[in-house]
């Protein structure tokens, strides 16, 4: 019996061999083309459907991408289901078609000639409003295990004809439970001072579990962001470009489309892409952040509305949630939480944590009006540590969730911050308003898979536009040469192979211009706005930044001034003067950044412009006949800057009775004025975007975009909300 049972061992030990040699199951996105075997919707073909699907839809602020479903329709893929196989998708019926009747979603599988339904529900907005949403559905597909399968996905509608746009699968997909795929998350606490965290020094131990994260992680003790406000920042992010590049700069600036976004490089890759956002500014319509997302989830607040008191714990619920969702996918993650923004409002007990006082019993702080005193100060101080507290908790509940699902020690994890918060350490508060080390040196950790460089802190100052390479360079993807991207991999500063560089911050924001160059051991700041100067610090002798050196070092101030006035863009708005009607006109236009592509039309010879002061000055010589009007357009650079208009008509000072603005022919005030500022109330609504009637004698200003811009319209809803985040309203 023996040599049987040693043959018998030897067989076992050969057969586990083969099954640990066998390829894993792996999961399918049926959004991509390869299992797709036949399609019809609402009347369309197979070459219909190819051209429709991966197109993003968005249902209450969730966008996915779709498969097309306007019924009736057939769609039928060919799978080899695994053991442990799920299907996850979403249903839902497209906006404008939800005061009509519902459509019924259907799934079946076939195997060995027979059809099994396993899923039909009727997803019907008019009578049911939960249906106004995403309808979620995760099907275990265990009992229908094995090769060669078909996965049938059907919709059926009672009334509504044929529309092709009506209904959609949201992001189906094919899941196993055992493959070992990489996992990439960018975790960003927004608002998030890195000097008010344990890893940082702060006193007060506002994050431990922060601080337990960094024995596995990198910290990188001095992070630059490359703008003091999320939009900007969080878009250098996620392209490695600096703010005037991605353009996403103003509060009604998309992020340019034609950037490729971090999301897009991994999902060309194979990896499924989500994202979970708490930030309106982020996940609102039109902003372009989806891009490159399989699933993007903006979160509401109280009453299902974009709010800023959408909780760190939602975010949090949502990201693993989708994890689930994406079993043996190759994964990123874009978590975005932002309890530290005003205003502070933590749930109990993180309210009372380091303050036990609360203003008359109030458990929110905000510096936009509680502000009186010194000791006020410190009362909101408190309460926006009580919120990076809260905010601490979950980010440890979110690493014990990664931790039960097996995914931690293989992850690659980002916490980072996209800006700081100003609490009067330049006599302001909030943030978006300079480009100071408070708003600008964010807190950044990097945990690299299976514990490399673990409990590692690395001085050399690095930015924010390096995330992007260093995810890249981590998942074994190529890293794109400058100037595609404006950072590098991480990995080499923690070999020493790449040499410290200077970080550009920069910021222009409701009236607020200003760019800084910063290195490890000093900083230029040029302001254009409210202010108009230039700042130099030694940041090893002044951290704080409160000694200005500028007339100390001006050789070493003139080269970083070269360095961040290169990086300066020019404004998409370009201004447009008509001068009309008879009358000799001198006008100036002055500003304190650059004047750039002056044209005139019309001169005679005894007319003429001129560029001075290195084009911070244009000065315009006009005589205009009847019938004859002259006109002028220029651009200005950096964007934002603000341009002064004065002169003179015929000798005498110009009346404001004689300067028209915009389409609905208003004057100034006075005269010298500013000329409109493109972020101003009457720019949102239009009214500038096109000039007076010609019949009207005097000076027309008006505003024009640049080919290949645009700029997103702010409806009274959206002020609104743009109100609560701190984003309008009183400086």
């Amino acid at each position: 019996m023996e040599p049987f049972r040693s043959k018998t061992a030897a067989l076992a030990a050969s057969l586990v061999g083969l099954a640990a040699c066998a390829p894993a199951p792996e999961p399918v996105d049926l959004l991509r083309p390869g299992s797709l075997r036949e399609a019809a919707v609402a009347g369309r073909k197979a070459e219909w459907v190819a051209k429709e699907t991966g197109r993003l839809v968005r249902l209450n602020d969730v966008v996915r991408r779709t498969l097309p479903a306007s019924p009736p329709s057939l769609l039928r893929f060919a799978v080899d289901i695994p053991a442990r196989g799920h299907l996850t998708f979403a249903c839902g019926i497209a906006p404008r078609f939800q005061d009509q009747p519902g459509v019924e979603f259907v799934v079946k599988v076939r195997k060995d000639g027979r059809e099994d339904v396993l899923f039909s529900t009727l997803v019907d907005p008019l009578n049911r409003p939960a249906h106004h949403e995403w309808v979620a559905a995760d099907i275990d597909l265990s009992k229908h295990a094995g090769k060669g399968r078909e996965l049938i996905l059907e919709t059926r509608g009672f009334e509504g004809g044929n529309e092709p746009e009506r209904a959609f699968w949201g992001a189906p997909a094919l899941t196993v439970g055992s493959r070992k795929s990489p996992v990439v998350i960018v975790y960003l606490v927004d608002t998030l001072r890195a000097d008010h965290t344990t890893p940082y020094g702060y006193a007060r131990d506002t994050t431990p579990e922060l601080a337990a994260f960094a024995k596995d992680a990198v910290v990188f003790e001095s992070a630059i962001a490359q703008a003091s406000w999320t939009k900007p920042s969080v878009a250098s992010i996620l392209t490695s470009q600096l703010p005037g590049l991605h353009r996403a700069v103003q509060l009604r600036d998309p992020l340019d489309s034609g950037q490729v976004t971090l999301a897009e490089m991994l999902q060309a890759k194979g990896f499924a892409t989500g994202a979970a956002i708490a930030n309106w500014v982020i996940y609102s319509e039109g902003n372009n952040f989806e891009q490159g997302f399989d699933v993007f989830v903006g979160l509401h607040g109280p009453g299902d509305r974009p709010s800023k008191l959408v909780e760190a714990a939602g975010v949090v619920d949502a990201g693993l949630a989708w994890l689930d969702a994406r079993r043996g996918f190759p994964v990123f993650l874009y978590a975005h939480t932002m309890d530290p923004h005003v205003p502070y409002a933590a749930p109990p007990p993180f309210n009372r944590m380091f303050d036990p006082r609360p203003a008359q019993g109030r458990s929110a702080a905000d510096p936009r009006t509680d502000y009186k005193e010194p000791a006020d100060r410190e009362r909101i101080v408190a309460q926006y540590d009580g919120d990076v507290a809260y905010g601490d908790r979950e980010f440890g509940r979110f690493i014990r969730g990664l931790k039960e699902r097996g995914l931690y020690d293989r992850a690659l994890i980002v916490f980072m911050a996209d800006h700081g918060e100003e609490f009067q350490d330049h006599g302001g508060w909030l943030h978006g308003r300079s480009v100071f080390d408070e708003l600008v040196r964010i807190p950044l950790l990097v945990k690299f898979p299976e514990g490399r460089d673990a409990g590692r802190r690395i001085r050399q100052q690095v930015q924010s536009v390096d995330v992007l390479p260093t995810i890249l360079e981590a998942v074994g993807l190529p890293v794109p040469p400058s100037p595609a991207i404006a950072g590098l991999p991480l990995q080499g500063v923690l070999k020493g192979e790449i040499p410290e560089r200077p970080a550009v911050s920069e910021i222009s924001h409701r009236g607020f211009l200003a760019h800084g160059m910063r290195t490890s051991r000093d900083k230029y700041v040029r302001r254009f706005s409210p202010q108009q100067d230039e700042l130099y610090f030694d940041l090893l002798r002044d951290p704080k930044e409160l000694t200005n050196r500028i007339d100390d070092a001006r050789e070493r101030a003139r080269a970083l001034k070269a360095s961040v006035e290169a990086a300066m863009v020019q404004s998409p708005f370009r201004y447009s003067l008509r001068v009309s009607g008879p009358g000799d006109y001198r006008l100036t236009l002055s500003t304190a950044g650059w004047i750039e592509g002056a044209q005139a039309t019309g001169l005679g010879p005894r007319e003429s412009y001129a560029l001075q002061v290195n084009g911070r000055r244009l000065v315009l010589q006009l005589a205009p006949r009847t019938g004859q009007p002259r006109e002028v357009t220029f651009g200005l650079r950096p964007l934002g800057v603000h341009v002064d208009l004065a002169g003179t008509r015929g000798g005498r000072p110009l009346e404001p009775g004689e300067v028209w603005l915009g389409a609905e022919g208003a004057h100034p005030g006075a005269v010298p004025f500013s000329l409109p500022d493109p972020e101003a109330e009457s720019v949102r609504s239009g009214s500038l975007s096109a000039p007076p009637p010609a019949d009207r004698p005097g000076i027309h200003v008006w505003l024009t975009m640049t080919a290949g811009r645009q700029v997103l319209d702010l409806d009274q809803e959206a002020q609104e909300r743009l109100k609560a985040l701190g984003y309008l309203g009183p400086n």
